[in-house]
């Protein structure tokens, strides 16, 4: 069971992250991680096949609690 503020490791990389938000039936946790991670701006369409790859800071993944 996931606590708010525990530490756990970033389901992407793997990294210190920090626990931010856990449902009300503690089945989904909201991690936010503190490393840079990729995500592409605007979504690609068939007119934007080669859109610009971002790197962001403290993205915040959902989570199925095992």
């Amino acid at each position: 069971m996931a606590k708010i503020g525990e530490h756990v490791k970033c389901p992407e990389c793997g990294r210190e992250s920090r626990v931010v938000w856990v449902s009300q039936d503690e089945k989904i946790a909201a991690i936010k991680c503190t490393n840079y991670h990729s995500q592409i701006s605007p979504p690609p369409t068939k007119w934007t096949l080669n859109a610009e790859i971002k790197t962001k800071k403290g993205m915040v993944f959902l989570v199925n609690v095992i």
